[in-house]
């Protein structure tokens, strides 16, 4: 009897499932994706794989599905450690579903700067890709800070919006990390309405942003330039004046905005936006902070963009040749030193330099283990280096490959 659990299935059986129940020929799929129909032939035989995130997400806007289906992210593991977090899940929904009723914080509630902290605490462990930890402490973070929303006079209420936007982004990054697509929409939807309440620009500016990753997956690069600059018009202003939160945040828009014209195979577009937020940190100047709200606005990262840029725009050599100019300082956040190791993996993959590449994704493994196991790109490189593999890594990719749940 073949086998119900989609995970099991590859992406090419996927794609053939998907396509039939459209009802429609390999042709017709290929013209939806403006391809050829070998082309189509050969996803679906598993002989070319799905390398890019926006191949990905332009193929499942054509067979009407959300890439996580067309990916088959797990919700569960075998690793008790992982399935913390999944457990946490059901109360996190409920904090993000109850969100404008009245608070069931039945204590006392904590002090302004001690209710900070603690949300300082957990965009620590977001940034550290901590999402064990994160997750188990987050609903009871959310329904205190929902209460003081309610109990403090202004401007502490306000403060504490500021605060709920935050614990919402540290929500959706757990939530999205690990394939839960409709909960990330609702964690959304939840950032805006905090940051609006908030009454501080800059959290309203973030939360615009924060609505591109899901048009991501319905391959809308326009309406995601389109937020974007929406969101960099909100505090111009700001940026003009050269204040430094404005600086740090429309560098971050920017990165944000690189991105999708990558994806959207717009070189020039990506390159340009790419120089617009090496710009803002030039202006923000070395002796500044580079975390304003909670972002990592600094030339190291501009630098881990630039390799990302390249790895969107399939051009490999530029993303090797950008990885080994790049020096990660100590400490920097995790979730962005196993991105960078990832994108960099993918570079010289595509370079066939296999054994590097190996070695990078163990690195972004070890700085971020369930953000890169969960990660689609990190697992089709898997997948091609255990269809390549050599005698130097094969044990070693095989246990990666058992880590991710490939094997």
């Amino acid at each position: 009897m073949a086998s119900l659990d989609p995970a099991a299935e590859s992406v090419g059986t996927r794609v053939r499932r998907a396509r039939k129940r459209l009802g429609i020929t390999q042709t017709e799929l290929a013209r939806r994706v403006d391809r050829a129909q070998s082309w189509v032939s050969a996803v679906e035989n598993d002989s070319l794989p799905l390398d890019s995130i926006a191949l990905i997400s332009i193929l499942a806007k054509a067979l009407r599905m959300h890439p996580n289906e067309l990916t088959a992210r797990s919700h569960r593991s075998d690793n008790p450690h992982e399935d913390r977090v999944h457990a946490a899940i059901p109360e996190i929904r409920r904090q993000l579903e109850r969100y404008d009723l009245d608070p069931e914080w039945a204590g006392a509630v904590r002090s302004l700067p001690e209710l900070r902290a603690a949300t300082e605490h957990a965009c620590w462990l977001r940034v550290e890709a901590r999402y064990a930890e994160l997750a188990e402490g987050l609903p009871t973070l959310l329904s205190e800070l929902q209460a003081a929303t309610h109990l403090y006079s202004e401007p502490d209420r306000s403060a504490a919006f500021g605060l709920l936007a935050f614990a919402y982004r540290a929500a959706d990054s757990v939530v999205c990390g690990l394939g839960y697509a409709d909960l990330s929409l609702v964690a959304v939807d939840r950032i805006r309405w905090a940051a609006e309440h908030s009454g501080d620009p800059y959290h309203v500016a973030i939360a615009r942003s924060r609505r591109t990753r899901n048009m991501w997956s319905s391959a809308s690069w326009n309406d995601t330039l389109t937020v974007i600059d929406s969101a960099c018009a909100g505090i111009e202003d700001e940026y003009v004046a050269g204040r430094p939160e404005a600086l740090a945040v429309w560098g971050g828009l920017q990165l944000r905005a690189a991105i999708a014209a990558a994806r959207k195979s717009k070189v020039d577009e990506a390159w340009s936006r790419h120089r617009l937020a090496s710009e803002a940190v030039t202006r923000l100047g070395a002796g500044q902070r580079t975390n304003y709200y909670d972002l990592c606005t600094s030339q190291t990262n501009v630098d881990i963009y630039g390799v990302a840029v390249a790895a969107e725009l399939g051009d490999g050599a530029q993303a090797v040749r950008r990885g080994e100019t790049v020096r990660l300082p100590k400490g920097l956040q995790a979730n962005r030193v196993g991105r960078h190791h990832l994108d960099y993996a993918r570079g010289l993959l595509w370079c066939g330099r296999r054994e590097a590449a190996m070695v990078e994704l163990e690195h972004a493994e070890k700085a971020a283990p369930l953000l890169i196991r969960n990660h689609p790109m990190a697992r089709q490189a898997v997948r091609t280096l255990l269809d390549l593999e050599r005698y130097g890594y094969r044990e070693r990719i095989r246990r990666l490959s058992a880590r991710m749940h490939i094997l």
